[in-house]
């Protein structure tokens, strides 16, 4: 298991011991005192959601308060799933979408790379949930002393201990000092005290604002240094420099990753292989990509099958098309493609829709008898079939 992997499994684990002993040591001995009914056990179920909701919504209202508070312009705010995103004419729109994040994200732009600090989005929240949980103790012990009939005051507890418990179990998950699926507050308040990382993590917010809207990166800056945070601005600019047709560029930036021989989590250096990978079987004769593939360690394979994203997607679809000349396989990966597509980042979605077409257009190239099937939208295959009908 990599660290990466475990430190999820860990604070998963974490997670799940707070909802047991909230849910059998405290809020278990309520509901039976209190009957244990149907009406209640569906209050209790009703009673969890709410608190879920309520801790997520003070998480994202902190850090969207801290951000403004740290000079960061808001762009985007979403909360389990509904989402709030600011166009280029500064209007808001709301919609449906993914999010980067255990219950929700506040997508925020630098309103100066130096001097822009996110001490308030880490701490804020942590604020606002110690608020909560001296609210809901004062509340227990003034229902328990009220004189209200004994149903009533069994609720009342119950909804204050589900609030205590979905809270734990979420900023339990949020300040643990990793770096878990998505970058968490206790992993910058670890890692934004270099210098360093805290101009890195501006300057990547930046520019991955600036690709959304389609307009020019100017900043091109490499940091020669390389951290979890330097490495992701990094490779922000990989798309940059492949949106701009340099491949060479982009391919000496992911090799600083790679050969770095500091501490990196695993997903970091994962990543930057994938995308390598997935370049060089784009771009070079099979017998060359078979051989670089040949030597991919274990752990990057498996960083592949899982197609977590559209590197991973790019090297499926090339390994299994290209090297390997499996149809099945093929079209496995592209029925995900729509998926994948869909929880990419903004940013970076245009470029990878580019090197998906391209890579479908190589393997057409080679397989022109295959029947390639893209999810339930077809039309990028059908774009990429015609033009390998006029060009034979």
């Amino acid at each position: 298991m990599k660290k990466n992997d475990f430190a999820v499994f860990l604070v998963y684990v974490g997670m799940l011991a707070v909802a047991a002993l909230v849910g059998f040591l405290v809020i278990r001995p309520i509901v039976e005192e209190a009957g244990g009914g149907a009406n209640t056990i569906i209050f209790t179920v009703l009673f969890v959601f709410i608190g879920i909701f309520l801790n997520s919504l003070i998480l994202e209202l902190g850090h969207l308060l801290g951000a403004k508070a740290g000079h960061y312009n808001v762009v985007g705010w979403s909360l389990l799933g509904l989402r709030l995103k600011k166009n280029e004419a500064g209007k808001w729109k709301f919609s449906f979408g993914n999010f980067e994040g255990l219950t929700g994200e506040t997508k925020i732009v630098p309103t100066d790379i130096k001097t822009s600090s996110v001490t308030g989005l880490v701490f804020f929240p942590i604020f606002f949930f110690l608020i909560e949980v001296l609210v809901c103790v004062i509340l227990i012990a003034f229902v328990d002393g009220s004189g209200m009939a004994s149903s009533t005051i069994s609720l009342l507890k119950i909804f204050l201990y589900c609030c205590l418990g979905t809270g734990g179990m979420i900023f339990l998950y949020d300040y643990f000092p990793a770096h878990l699926d998505s970058i968490t507050d206790g992993y910058r308040m670890i890692t934004f005290n270099k210098a360093v990382n805290r101009e890195a993590y501006n300057r990547m917010l930046l520019n991955q604002r600036n690709m959304e809207l389609g307009k020019p990166v100017v900043d091109r800056h490499v940091y020669e240094e390389i951290t979890d945070l330097t490495a992701d601005s990094n490779y922000s600019q990989v798309y940059v420099r492949l949106d701009n047709n340099d491949i060479g560029s982009a391919l000496k930036i992911l090799q600083m990753t790679i050969d770095w021989e500091g501490r990196l989590s695993d997903k970091i250096k994962s990543q930057a292989e994938v995308m390598k990978l997935s370049l060089v079987l784009l771009t070079n004769k099979k017998d060359v990509g078979a051989a670089y593939y040949d030597n991919i360690e274990n752990d990057v394979r498996s960083y592949i099958s899982e197609l977590q994203d559209g590197p991973s997607l790019r090297s499926y679809l090339l390994v299994t098309g290209v090297i390997e000349g499996t149809e099945t396989e093929t079209n496995y990966a592209l029925k995900k493609a729509p998926r994948i597509l869909e929880k990419t980042d903004d940013s970076q979605k245009g470029s990878e829709e580019k090197l998906l077409k391209l890579t479908i257009q190589r393997i057409q190239t080679l397989h022109p008898s295959w029947k390639l099937v893209m999810g339930t939208d077809l039309k990028l295959i059908e774009e990429e079939s015609d033009k390998s009908k006029k060009a034979k």
